[in-house]
Formats: C-alpha cells, structure tokens, sequence
C-alpha cells in the first residue's frame, strides 16, 4: 500500500494524483465520473475519435456561414465549457486501426484506469475489452458504464436517459395529476445512475487494488441504479401494504410571488408545516398537512381541502416578492427555496461562498466561469486542474512521451491513426 503524506513539498497533495485514467468516454454519463477523480488530482487521457467531438459540436451548434477562423473560435468555446471535461489531456486516436491499438496498449501498460461507455461487445472488437487489456497490465480496472449492464436480456438494447427512467418507474410516477408525463430538468439517469455510479465504482476498486495487487472490472448499469433509487424512495409503501405510487400524486408546491417570480415549499415534517401557516397566516390549515403530502388524498374530502389549501397559499403568495417570502420563511424556519432560472444560479451568494460558482484561467479566453468541486476534503482537498481541452490538444505530447518522433507522428497523421 502506498502511504501518502499531506505536503509535497511546498504544495497540498491531492489523494488521487499517482491515478493514470484511460477515459473512452463520449458522453457525460461516464467523462463526469472522470472529471470527479481528475479533481481529486488523478491524470486523464482523453482517447478521442478522430473528428468525433467536432461532429457533436456541429450537430449541437445553429450551422451559419462563418469563416473558419470564427467555426474554430466557436468550438474553442464550446470546448472550454464541457465541464466534465476539464483538466483532462487530449489525444485523438483511431483504434480501429492497428497502429491505434499498439498505442493504446502502450498507454495501458502504465495506466490505473480504463473508463469506456460503449454497449457489450464493442471494447471486444476494437481490442480494448478488460480481458485484452489485463494481459498487459494485470493492475488495470476496466470500468463500462452502460445503460442495462453487461449481462441480462436488455444488455445489447440501445437506448438514453429517459428510456432508463421509463424502465425504472420514476418516469411513471413524473407529472402532473392529469395524466401528463414530465421528462425531469437533467439526466439524473446518465448523471447520478452512469456518472456518480461509476466514480465509486471505480473507487471502490482502487481500495481492492491495494489488497489483492489485481485490478477488476467494473460493471456499471444506469438501470439498476435507478431502480435502487425508486426502491429506496417507494418500496417500503409497496412491499408493506401493496401501494403503488402515481402520476403526479406529489405537489410541486411550486407558488408565483408578486413579482413573478417563483418560490417551492418542502414542509415535510409537521412542525415546518405549522410554521408556514402560521408565517402566512394560514392558521386554519395546521391540521391538514396530509392533504398536500407526498401521497395522493385518499378521500375525496382531503382532495378538496388540497387543492383549498393550494389556493389559498397561491393567494398569499402573490401579495409579496420571491426574496420578500424568502426572508420571511426562513426567519420562521420552514423549508422554502428561490426557484431559479440558470442566471440566478452562478449569481447566488451561497453557492458562490461554497465555491460552487468560481472562475478559472483559460489561455485565450481569460476568465471562465466552473462549476465547482462537491466534495470537500479537509485534508487533501481537490482542485480544478484546467479548463477543457480542444480534441486532440496533446496528441503530439502523448506521443512523444511514448518515443515516437516527428517523422512516425507525421506517417500515422498521414495513415489516419491521429489526426
């Protein structure tokens, strides 16, 4: 086991700084698995498909008549602000040519970590799969990030997040009382089930590493974790009295103010709920608070009283602005919230105290906003490396780090092995 100390010399050690990560990845689900170790001080290298990201970022941007030198400014900026890309090193490497495979085995031999989010049998046919890549390295962890797993009957079905809430039940119960499905405001399926998911995966297999000398592979399914979470938050309910949740049963308890602006209440225990009346002067309501709860009313008198006690709060709302009823609730200490639009967020003076919000240095660009890093360590705190790089940035660098010399760079540029 290797024993790390606080200070490197002069400068604050970061715990996962010796970590080589291989990232494959071309989509948040797995980068920001990724981008959370390399905060933490782990080295990426990011293995990019020729001409890949340049395709997205076409298919993503409104295609206008631009000259090149404004085409190129654009995907500069849109590079320097894929987050979950950030502090990573750039390769672009065509692995489905000979060449490409010799060059990633090159890189393996001394790497930690292998991330990919290809479907089952992909990293088999380039070369790449974890029972390859042990024979060269038997230390290396090769995580897959996928939507049902590497095994099971759904294991080769193609699909994205909101397939993977569907199938998990959340999308089922997300809407509105009507009938009306709503797709939640982030992929919560390729973020916190793929992303998150993964980092402790991979973690976890780093700690294993340090007892066993071997490496492993990580099998990570967006499905699965989904459906923990549906479980964790519905099947007590289920499984002791049979009852299944519904569309649209919670209230978003979600109020306009006098300015137009939105607040959300949350008073979920009864001395909040007592609170909120009685800061809105909403007395006669203490008694009823299972009538805006979580469930649906189960009899016809407590849905009247619902949508009664929805009313009558809508009415008080409107007579105050948003940071007035902010004020108010939280001297009362209840549970309200701003409802924000995205320029509120990088605004906020907490998350800006938190060093949510915070800015970095970008080499053409100056100062750029980052979100920032969620977790805190007292000790061996992490630290944004850099911003995003451009697709292939260090492909030169790599390969010189590798013994390869202007002339091979040029013949495999020329061969379509880099580009």
């Amino acid at each position: 086991m290797v024993y790390l100390t606080r200070f490197i010399g002069d400068r604050e050690m970061q715990v996962l700084e010796h970590i080589k990560i291989l990232d494959l990845t071309t989509f948040p689900t797995g980068s920001l698995a990724v981008m959370f170790l390399v905060d933490m001080g782990a080295d990426a290298i990011k293995i990019e498909q020729p001409q890949h990201r340049v395709k997205i970022e076409e298919a993503e941007t409104d295609r206008k008549a631009i000259s090149e030198v404004e085409e190129e400014k654009q995907r500069e900026i849109a590079a320097a602000y894929q987050f979950d890309e950030r502090g990573k090193r750039s390769i672009c490497l065509n692995l489905k040519t000979q060449k490409g495979k010799n060059i990633f085995y090159q890189l393996a031999k001394t790497a930690d970590v292998v991330i990919d989010e290809f479907r089952p049998g992909v990293t088999e046919r380039l070369g790449v799969d974890y029972n390859t890549l042990k024979m060269i390295n038997p230390r290396i962890i090769c995580c897959s990030v996928t939507g049902y797993g590497h095994d099971g009957p759904y294991r080769l079905y193609p699909g994205h997040d909101t397939n993977f809430i569907s199938i998990a039940g959340i999308l089922g119960i997300t809407g509105t009382p009507d009938g009306s499905h709503a797709i939640p405001g982030i992929p919560i399926g390729d973020l916190a089930g793929g992303g998150m998911q993964a980092a402790i995966g991979i973690l976890m297999a780093l700690i294993a590493r340090e007892k066993t000398g071997k490496g492993q592979f990580v099998d990570t399914s967006m499905v699965d974790a989904l459906v923990l979470f549906m479980m964790i938050r519905h099947g007590p309910q289920f499984f002791t009295n049979g009852r299944e949740p519904q569309l649209g049963e919670r209230p978003a308890l979600v109020f306009e103010t006098q300015d137009g602006k939105y607040v959300n209440i949350a008073p979920g225990e009864p001395w909040f709920w007592e609170r909120l009346c009685k800061a809105l002067s909403l007395e006669e309501f203490i008694p009823y608070q299972r009538a805006v709860g979580v469930y649906a009313p189960d009899t016809q008198e407590m849905l009247e009283k619902r949508q009664e006690i929805l009313i009558s709060f809508q009415e008080v709302f409107r007579t105050k602005t948003r940071d007035e009823w902010l004020r108010i609730l939280w001297e009362a200490d209840t549970c309200v919230g701003p409802v924000y639009k995205f320029d509120e967020i990088i605004s906020d003076p907490h998350l800006i105290h938190r060093r949510m919000i915070t800015e970095i240095d970008h080499p053409t660009l100056g100062k750029i906003k980052q979100p920032g890093i969620t977790i805190n360590l007292s000790e061996t705190p992490g630290r944004i490396k850099g911003p995003s790089p451009l697709s292939g940035q260090h492909t030169e660098e790599i390969l010189k780090s590798l013994d390869y010399d202007e002339k091979d760079i040029a013949e495999m540029r020329e061969e379509g092995v880099i580009n």
